[in-house]
């Protein structure tokens, strides 16, 4: 079981298959549409403990230490977009927030755990689900790319993806990327400080990769 796991923890490979937007990054599962990176660590029983119960704990532990490490790793060569990357800081500040989404105990007293983050936790402050829905007909997937708004470039909070057309979706405005890759929207100050902070909803009809 737990070399099952490891060999799931390879490099990244990207789903291209029909209009997928789901792919692996460093071992963990990237969701672009959910906004979220799973990852799952396992962990043998400490044979030296006097019972099975009081082995579960420590194995728990140490599989959830073996996910947030893919969690890392994943969000170390996450692309927000434009090139850029998260910072050292921002990860520490992501894999704080990971959160169990299951755990599985082994009959022996290993465990398997499942940790999750969502885009946006990156942010100091707890980031919305969506504050804003856009559609551009094609561009690359990023986490947090980057908006020219009144005047200025600002990196989104963070932002998921919907392969729809938009035209049959309600209170969803149009943007468009400028030659430098960057989405163009309309907005004050006030504005692109909001978006900073939030999370963005951005139908797309084609994924550029």
């Amino acid at each position: 079981m737990i070399a099952a796991i490891a060999l799931q923890a390879g490099g990244a490979r990207a789903d291209h298959g029909g209009a997928s937007l789901k792919e692996t990054r460093a071992g963990a599962d990237v969701d672009w549409s959910a906004g979220t990176i799973a990852a799952t660590g396992g962990a043998a029983a400490d044979l030296r403990m006097p019972s099975v119960d009081l082995a579960r704990p420590g194995a728990q532990r140490r599989a959830e230490a073996g996910a947030v490490a893919r969690l890392r790793a994943a969000l170390a060569d996450l692309p927000l977009g434009s090139g850029k990357k998260l910072t050292a800081p921002e990860i520490d500040r992501a894999v704080k927030r990971a959160r169990d989404v299951d755990v599985q105990y082994q009959s022996n007293g290993g465990a398997v755990a499942r940790m999750q983050l969502r885009f946006g936790d990156w942010l100091e402050a707890q980031a919305p689900d969506s504050c804003l829905a856009v559609a551009v007909p094609a561009m690359h997937l990023g986490a947090a790319p980057i908006a020219r708004i009144a005047g200025r470039d600002v990196r989104l909070g963070g932002a998921t993806y919907h392969l729809k057309d938009a035209s049959v979706v309600k209170n969803v405005g149009d943007a468009r990327l400028d030659k430098e890759g960057r989405i163009v929207l309309e907005g004050d100050a006030k504005e692109a400080d909001r978006l900073a902070r939030c999370v963005v909803l951005i139908y797309v009809s084609k994924v550029q990769r």
